[in-house]
């Protein structure tokens, strides 16, 4: 009867998150609320593994968090700080901002607007592998970016629609959601991105740059008839400057990763930490011999420690929370009641996926965080890859490319609220413009899935 209290439980978590409740606080007290509820009911056994019961209950329930702390610090947290430090550290001394430029380039020669902006879509998710905050990209974007769309003609507010989705795929070593998905798949991110994201992102990719071909022509012809006008509305920001070749930088992580691995080098051996701090050492030097300013340099080292900082107060605290909650589900038997009911049901591989997508599309369009809603459910992929009988990563894929692409379709998401700012139009109207892209992004996610891998 208790496992019954877990839907009302998740639909409130959505509503005060939705409320701009503190996401961290919410999953942590509904993950300790569940948790006394499983006591309630006579469960003493809720610890996750290498828990130890403390001889009270009560502090056993701050056992949870420390255990879980613990274990995502030590691994998958490092991973996700050094890349946020360094994602930081390339915006500091410029040479995310000198890709970009390069990248955008080609935009300005083109004078059909319709395919810039289909074109605009796929540079800015090849980015994304790079720059992995798809709110941060779309801040550097709308710089960088924007303003290109818009020179040469793309409707402001259809420019918007197309930088608010450009890191929707979530690509990439450096991004938080493939290395958890990565993690629960139990392999290692390099092979995670090319075996198993990749061949079904680039497929995903040219569907959402043709639908943002078609939908933001249509949309911009419903405004037209309606009389409704959208303005440009950025103020250009200053950034530092820097060498076009400093471009190569932010690619450096993904070819040392890729190099030193199974498609390449196998004689060494190198994880996301290693080549994020051989990229950071590396850029230190290539500022140095730019700058000439040794001790501006020294002191940029701090850039990238706060950015690690950064990233662990937002997205490791979310992942140790999310886990917190999901600690709760399974100790009142939620988790074990979904799969048995698909075992009794017979669900197969696609029918679980769908289903779980469907939670995880929810979750995400209520709290407009990708994140919140992958974190909770990823470790739900290793037990129902066993149940259907494929790999976890089978699983883990599509849940984890379906959070970051209803993200971009949800009105109360940052980085669709940003841009809206930007084209002076409300994240309703914007998430409109991006909602056909997205759902087909998805079609496209779930079927490559089946075929590609």
């Amino acid at each position: 009867m208790i496992t019954l209290l877990a839907l009302p439980i998740i639909f409130g978590v959505g509503y005060f998150i939705v409320k701009k409740y503190n996401t961290q606080a919410v999953l942590f007290l509904a993950g300790l609320f569940m948790i006394a509820l499983a006591v309630i009911d006579g469960t003493t056994d809720f610890l996750p593994k290498g828990g130890k019961p403390t001889g009270s209950i009560i502090v056993d329930f701050f056992e949870v968090i420390k255990v879980i702390s613990s274990s995502t610090l030590s691994k998958l947290g490092l991973i996700i700080m050094a890349v946020g430090g360094f994602s930081k550290y390339m915006g500091h001394i410029g040479a995310a901002n000198a890709m970009v430029k390069i990248a955008t380039k080609p935009l300005s020669h083109i004078k059909n607007p319709y395919m810039v902006l289909a074109l605009a879509y796929i540079i800015g998710q090849l980015i994304n592998i790079f720059i992995p905050s798809a709110t941060g990209l779309a801040l550097l974007l709308l710089v960088a970016m924007y303003p290109v769309l818009v020179g040469v003609g793309c409707n402001p507010a259809a420019a918007a629609a197309v930088v608010a989705t450009t890191g929707c795929l979530d690509l990439g070593p450096a991004s938080s959601a493939a290395n958890k998905a990565a993690e629960v798949s139990g392999i290692d991110v390099a092979t995670y991105f090319a075996s198993y994201q990749f061949p079904v992102a680039m497929v995903s990719m040219i569907v959402i740059a043709a639908l943002h071909y078609f939908s933001q022509r249509y949309f911009d012809k419903k405004d037209a008839e309606k009389g409704v006008t959208h303005e440009f509305n950025i103020e250009a920001k200053e950034q530092r400057e820097a060498p076009k070749w400093f471009a190569i930088l932010p690619v450096l992580p993904l070819m040392l990763l890729l190099t030193f691995s199974k498609f390449a080098i196998t004689t060494v051996r190198m994880d996301v930490v290693t080549a994020m701090f051989i990229a950071l050492f590396v850029a230190m030097v290539c500022d140095f011999i730019y700058t000439r300013d040794g001790k501006a340099v020294a002191a940029s080292l701090k850039v990238y420690l706060e950015g690690m900082g950064a990233v662990f107060s937002s997205v490791v605290s979310l992942i140790i929370s999310a886990q917190v909650f999901v600690v709760g589900l399974t100790a009142i038997g939620f988790i074990d009641m979904l799969l048995g009911s698909a075992a009794n049901l017979g669900l197969g591989y696609l029918a679980m996926v769908i289903m779980l997508v469907a939670i995880i599309v929810l979750v995400t369009m209520l709290s407009g965080s990708g994140n919140a809603s992958f974190f909770s459910f990823s470790n739900l992929a290793p037990e129902v890859a066993a149940q259907v009988g494929t790999t976890a990563a089978h699983v883990a894929m599509p849940m984890q490319l379906a959070a970051g692409l209803m993200r971009s379709a949800s009105p109360v998401a940052g980085v669709v609220i940003a841009c809206a700012g930007v084209a002076n139009v409300s994240p309703i109207e914007l998430a409109k413009r991006t909602m056909i892209p997205m759902l087909g992004g998805l079609l496209s996610v779930l079927v490559c899935s089946q075929v590609l891998i």
